[in-house]
C-alpha cells in the first residue's frame, strides 16, 4: 500500500469523525430560571374570593390572599406578594402588586387565599393553589372567583 493511500485510509475516518462531533450539540446546562427584566413595574392581580356558606364573619375579620412561586413553595422566599385585609361580608375583592422584578420567565404561580376570625383562627381557605399564568408583557391579571372552602373549628 502506498504511502499516499495509507494517509487516505488514515484520514478520511478521522476527518468524518471530527465533522460528525462539530454537528453533535452538548446538553443544555440546568441553570436557574432567569428574572424578567428589572424594573420598577409591577403587575396587578385581581380577583374575589368567595364562600357559599351563609356565614357573616365577625367585624375585624381578615382576607389574606398571597401569589405563591410555585417552583420555591415550601421555602421561606415562596410567597411574592400578599394582600392582608379587613373584611365583614363576602364576596371579597382583592388586588396584589407583584414587583415585575420577582416573576421569572416562565414562571408558575399560584393563588392562595384564606379568611380568619379576629383572633386569627381560620375560617375559609383555598383547597389548593389557584393557577395563575402572568405573561412577560402583563400589567393586570384578573383570576376572577376563588372559591374559598369552610374549615371546622377546634
Amino acid at each position: 500500500m502506498s504511502p499516499s493511500a495509507l494517509l487516505r485510509g488514515i484520514a478520511a475516518p478521522l476527518l468524518t469523525a471530527l465533522a460528525l462531533a462539530a454537528c453533535q450539540t452538548s446538553a443544555p446546562v440546568a441553570t436557574e430560571p432567569t428574572a424578567m427584566p428589572h424594573t420598577e413595574a409591577r403587575v396587578r392581580i385581581q380577583g374575589e374570593a368567595v364562600y357559599f356558606e351563609k356565614i357573616l364573619m365577625p367585624e375585624g375579620s381578615q382576607l389574606r390572599v398571597q401569589l405563591i412561586d410555585n417552583q420555591l413553595a415550601d421555602t421561606p422566599r415562596a410567597v411574592l406578594a400578599e394582600q392582608v385585609t379587613s373584611v365583614g361580608s363576602g364576596p371579597y375583592e382583592f388586588q396584589i402588586d407583584v414587583p415585575r422584578a420577582r416573576l421569572r420567565d416562565g414562571g408558575m404561580y399560584g393563588l392562595h387565599a384564606s379568611v380568619s376570625m379576629p383572633d386569627g383562627a381560620l375560617r375559609f381557605v383555598t383547597d389548593t393553589r389557584v393557577p395563575v399564568t402572568i405573561a412577560a408583557d402583563s400589567v393586570d391579571v384578573h383570576v376572577g372567583r376563588v372559591r374559598l372552602r369552610h374549615v371546622q373549628p377546634d
